[in-house]
């Protein structure tokens, strides 16, 4: 396994980044993200602690939107009850689909791969530039058009 300029693994950083997702230590997180990015500046680390910092703030959101609509219907007597139940569920299947996310990110960047979370992969690779640009060329280039 590849060490970093402080002699750490790599993957440690990216272990350490998903466990601090999956126990929603936001600040945490985003400090250990600016130190990856500022300190070791390694893209494949950085990109792995991006895509951890992404779903932390995805689980941070859906739970503020989610705790809003909660304490709005609950104001209802009856019918409040109900879809503040409603909201917990799909609350909980949200939390759930994001902790198997952060799982399997876990058991990818211990093995040195990506981790692959879905939206976030690509989100991370744009922020370093790693998409490939298509460039379409033109098929006849003595024909031109006008």
């Amino acid at each position: 396994m590849e060490k970093g300029k402080f002699g750490v693994v790599l993957a440690f950083y990216a272990v350490l980044a998903f466990v601090l997702a999956f126990l929603g230590q936001t600040l945490l997180c985003g400090l250990l993200l600016l130190f990856v990015i500022g300190a070791e500046k390694n893209e494949w680390v950085s990109k792995q602690v991006m895509q951890a910092f992404f779903l932390l703030l995805l689980s941070s959101v859906i739970s503020s939107v989610f705790g809003a609509f909660s304490s709005v219907f609950s104001a209802i007597p009856i019918l409040g009850s109900i879809i503040a139940t409603i909201i917990r569920v799909v609350e909980g299947i949200i939390s759930l689909a994001l902790l198997v996310f952060e799982v399997l990110g876990i058991v990818n960047v211990c093995k040195g791969k990506d981790a692959n979370v879905p939206v976030f992969s690509d989100l991370a690779g744009k922020a370093f530039g790693l998409v490939k640009k298509t460039v379409y060329s033109n098929p006849n280039p003595n024909n031109t058009n006008q």
